[in-house]
């Protein structure tokens, strides 16, 4: 690291010194002294040694800590580009510490007209009446959802972080925090953070040979200044638009109007059961369940999620729909990133293996002694990873 900063200083030395001699031209003809011209050379010099300095001496872990506190204790506003694929979206973003609470508001400016309000823990969303927007999809993955601080100063953690110099986004200086898996089963990371407050303002995700499979990057942002509850309160159009509460811990929304639902308490414990008649034999080091759910249709929520990377063929879809057949998910994260595991007893699907951007979607058909059953692995994680976690999948015999 320290050679090369060492480079990087050598480099920043001689575009100063270029720089020195156009300046020294320049100030001749105007009959300063060489003095003078020594002075400002010195000066953006220093300057740029400065920048490096404050760099390196933070390490890692502590610019990750400062990010996540930035991120939750700042007041900012800005525009961002979120893209993945041949999928591209601007949002706008307010957000603002309250009595110690987050207030945030995320407005999408391109495609359908939708909003996520956060208040704390709780998520409503803004969403048309109709139509094929699914809220569980609606919140995008990325720096507002992965935890980078509380992941990787865990001691067993699948990462490995190192700093990787300077740029600029959105017009101001930041640090590029590199993360590297440990394996080839999950993709990396670049960061970007304002060197200022250490707010994160550039996402990539990239594979192994640093191709971006998928990009978070504020095009301009306001760090600082009062956000009004005007600018944090969602615009609805009564006659367009419904409102619902997204419940984060089971991946579902509830419109406001059915929000009490005793009978959904109830089927927690079943759905626990159903998880437990599925074995998923192998699964890339760091990944924990996070939720479990099951559904009688199956071309439901999981076919929204595969149509992120992939689209199922219409035949598939109409068999699947016919049998009504009990639809389980399984979803995993190692903290950064996630992917489901839906497995649809008694359907034979085609075998199938897409990817766009950083999403794959990859499909097993299995039989057993109880018949045929179907897996579908869908994520932001390598093809040959989907494809060890879907054919590990086994039913758990009977006692």
């Amino acid at each position: 690291m320290r050679q090369m900063l060492a480079i990087n200083n050598f480099f920043t030395l001689q575009l100063n010194l270029h720089n020195f001699i156009v300046v020294c031209k320049t100030v001749s003809k105007r009959a300063l002294s060489v003095p003078m011209c020594t002075l400002l050379f010195l000066s953006c010099f220093a300057v740029s040694l400065s920048f490096h300095t404050v760099a390196e001496q933070r390490t890692p872990e502590q610019l990750l800590m400062q990010m996540e506190e930035s991120t939750r204790q700042l007041n900012y506003q800005g525009t961002l580009v979120y893209s993945q694929g041949h999928r591209m979206e601007t949002l706008k973003i307010f957000h603002k510490l309250e009595n110690g609470q987050r207030w945030e508001r995320l407005v999408h400016l391109t495609g359908t007209p939708r909003e996520i309000i956060r208040r704390g823990e709780k998520v409503i969303c803004v969403h048309p009446k109709t139509g094929v927007v699914k809220l569980e999809n609606a919140i995008p993955a990325g720096p507002f959802a992965r935890n980078y601080q509380a992941q990787l100063r865990s001691v067993n953690e699948p990462y490995t972080i190192k700093l990787s110099g300077n740029t600029r986004v959105a017009g101001r200086d930041v640090i590029v925090l590199a993360v590297q898996p440990k394996d080839a089963f999950r993709y990396g990371f670049k960061l970007a953070l304002d060197s200022e407050t250490g707010l994160l303002l550039q996402s990539l995700m990239v594979d192994e040979k640093n191709k971006v499979l998928e990009r978070f990057e504020y095009t301009e942002i306001e760090i600082g200044g009062e956000i009004t509850m005007e600018q944090l309160s969602p615009k609805f159009d009564i006659a367009r638009d419904q409102l619902s509460i997204v419940d984060v811990s089971k991946a579902v929304s509830v419109p406001i109007s059915g929000m009490v639902n005793s009978k959904a308490e109830q089927e927690l414990s079943t759905e626990q059961r159903e998880a437990k008649l599925w074995n998923v034999g192998w699964l890339p080091a760091g990944f924990l369940m996070s939720s479990s759910r099951n559904d009688k249709d199956f071309s439901g929520s999981s076919e929204a999620a595969v149509q992120k990377g992939t689209a199922q063929n219409d035949a598939t879809q109409k068999s699947t729909a016919r049998k009504g057949s009990m639809r389980n998910s399984l979803m995993y994260s190692d903290g950064l990133t996630a992917f489901s595991v839906f497995i649809a007893p008694d359907v034979d699907m085609r075998q199938l293996a897409v990817q766009n951007g950083a999403t794959v979607a990859y499909t097993s058909v299995k039989r057993d002694d109880k018949g045929v059953f179907s897996v579908t692995v869908v994520g932001e994680i390598p093809r040959k990873a989907a494809k060890n976690i879907a054919t590990s999948v086994s039913r758990v015999k009977a006692q």
